[in-house]
């Protein structure tokens, strides 16, 4: 182990006497040869093809919409990146809400392509094989999926490439992802529920079903919806003395801040990624998990297409109660508005004939004995009926 790093140290310094390349080509003809040294460097910048890539699954800001499975093909490796942002755009062009989020990331990779990328992503090289090693990202999967969607929209050869910092792959935390991710653009709600959990998740020992390294991972929603049920994972009703004072600093939030935004985990993960899409405040998705499940969909619907806000989502919540009610009506009261509704209607039914051919029509498919039931009930209630006329003289 002691010699393995002593080459890595004989290796950084001899990196640090060679010239760097300066133009693509010649990154991309000298990537195989080079990658393990270049990995060595924390402060080199390298155009590494989107093929060489792996994206982190488990960050806090989701980019993969989860519709159609297409995250899940991606991340098990059963869709490479250009069949997923073929796919991607197919789907967007039937949903309204991820042609939205599409289109950001065209535009983001014209701009890309014609003023070249101002901020490279974030990531260190791991060894996949016996002398291969990939990029692993901390950071840039929206510019990631900018320059692929753009090359599959175009309809580019090959293999586009991304500019790449190379950082150390101990650099690799949850810490630093999210400080990078805050920095480059703010975590919405959701983003900010993820990155919470991933924070307490990685001071926790976890069971087996929850590695993230394993050769079965869970899926990023099963990870971080895992820390709804502490006593699960960890066999304790409580959280571990100081992880909420130590993530509480990194996030520069209050427990209970923190714990209102892990809530929005409750959502599924569709849902979860709408929010995103749209940026919902975590204000507003407080109010929508007070509604019933069935309607939490309809809710986010209305808060991202039509900027519903807290308010709103509130008179969502009276109207459910009120039909409540009226569901909870007793058959005397129900009997009686039918009633009032039948008198309201009958109205203009006002001669002999008319309530010949109105008796005709009620009959028609009935049974005698139900008629008969039928006219002692109307029986009763006229008599009751003339009682309170003749009260009111």
């Amino acid at each position: 182990m002691a010699r393995k790093k002593n080459t890595v140290r004989d290796k950084r310094a001899a990196i640090a006497r060679e010239p760097r390349a300066t133009t693509r080509e010649e990154q991309a003809e000298g990537l195989q040869e080079t990658t393990q040294e270049r990995r060595l460097s924390s402060a080199r910048i390298v155009s590494v093809p989107l093929g060489q890539i792996v994206l982190d699954r488990y960050q806090p800001r989701p980019v993969l919409p989860a519709s159609g499975d297409l995250r899940e093909k991606f991340f098990r490796g059963e869709l490479n990146w250009r069949k997923t942002a073929s796919r991607w755009l197919e789907m967007a062009s039937e949903d309204p809400s991820m042609e939205r989020q599409v289109k950001a990331l065209l535009e983001m990779g014209e701009s890309i392509e014609k003023l070249n990328q101002i901020e490279p992503a974030t990531g260190a090289w791991r060894e996949v094989e016996d002398g291969n090693y990939k990029m692993f990202l901390l950071t840039g999967e929206r510019r990631f999926w900018s320059v692929g969607l753009t090359a599959v929209k175009k309809g580019m050869e090959g293999d586009p490439h991304l500019e790449c910092r190379e950082l150390e792959e101990d650099a690799l935390s949850p810490e630093r992802q999210i400080a990078e991710n805050e920095t480059a653009e703010p975590l919405s709600a959701v983003g900010k529920a993820r990155a919470i959990a991933a924070l307490i998740l990685n001071k926790l020992d976890l069971p087996p079903e929850l590695d993230r390294s394993a050769d079965d991972p869970p899926t990023d929603h099963e990870y971080y919806r895992s820390v709804l049920d502490l006593e699960k994972i960890t066999g304790k009703k409580y959280m571990p003395r100081g992880i909420w004072e130590e993530v509480g600093e990194t996030m520069n939030m209050g427990r209970p801040y923190m714990t209102q935004h892990l809530n929005i985990l409750n959502l599924p993960e569709k849902l979860q990624h709408r929010a995103d899409r749209y940026d919902l405040p975590e204000r507003v998705l407080r109010e929508i998990l007070k509604l019933p499940s069935s309607l939490w969909e309809k809710a986010i619907r209305l808060a991202a297409e039509e900027d519903y806000t807290v308010a709103d989502i509130q008179e969502i919540s009276a109207e459910k109660k009120e039909k409540k009610k009226k569901k909870e009506l007793s058959p005397v009261v129900k009997a009686a508005r039918r009633m009032k509704s039948f008198w309201r209607v009958s109205k203009g039914v006002n001669s002999e004939e008319a309530f010949s051919q109105m008796a005709t029509e009620f009959a028609a498919g009935q049974e005698k004995e139900e008629l008969d039931g039928l006219i002692t009930a109307l029986e009763t209630f006229l008599n009751q009926l003339k009682i309170r006329t003749e009260n009111m003289e």
